[in-house]
């Protein structure tokens, strides 16, 4: 009888576990030397969350590790809202097997990532804001510049 109920419990758990757990994996290129002239990035998104998206921003480097930045580029164009739930594509997600990129900028408000380190910044979006399982700040940096 014990065997039973743990087996029942150990199934109920595994069935219930929120499958946003699971960190999306991300990959940017160029990473150490994007273009001055033409300051694209292209991305790769695989293995989102089934029950959300992700967030994509330029940031400047978190002070602290495993912490958000303070300083993100507000331009549109720097961000990137990507998720494969078909209610998110709806609302102008797009999807991770789609073409992805942003323009990122050598300054922005309060942002300078001439002379300091700045970052391509990953989050969970606004379906689980709670989780932090994707979060991750991937170092970049212009060619011709020594920031890091």
């Amino acid at each position: 009888m014990k065997k039973i109920l743990i087996v029942a419990i150990t199934a109920l758990f595994a069935l219930s576990s929120n499958s946003s757990a699971t960190a999306a994996e991300i990959k940017i290129s160029p990473q150490f030397k994007v273009s001055k002239k033409n300051p694209i990035i292209k991305i790769k998104a695989s293995d989102l969350p089934e029950n959300n998206g992700i967030y994509i921003s330029q940031c400047m480097a978190p002070k602290v590790a495993k912490t958000a930045p303070t300083a993100c580029n507000p331009s549109k164009a720097s961000k990137l809202w990507v998720s494969d739930r078909a209610e998110d594509q709806a609302m102008g997600a797009k999807a991770s097997t789609s073409k992805l990129a942003i323009k990122v900028d050598k300054y922005f408000k309060d942002g300078d990532c001439v002379h300091t380190t700045c970052v391509i910044y990953v989050t969970n979006d606004h379906n689980a804001p709670e989780d932090r399982s994707s979060d991750k700040a991937i170092k970049f940096k212009f060619d011709g510049f020594l920031p890091f």
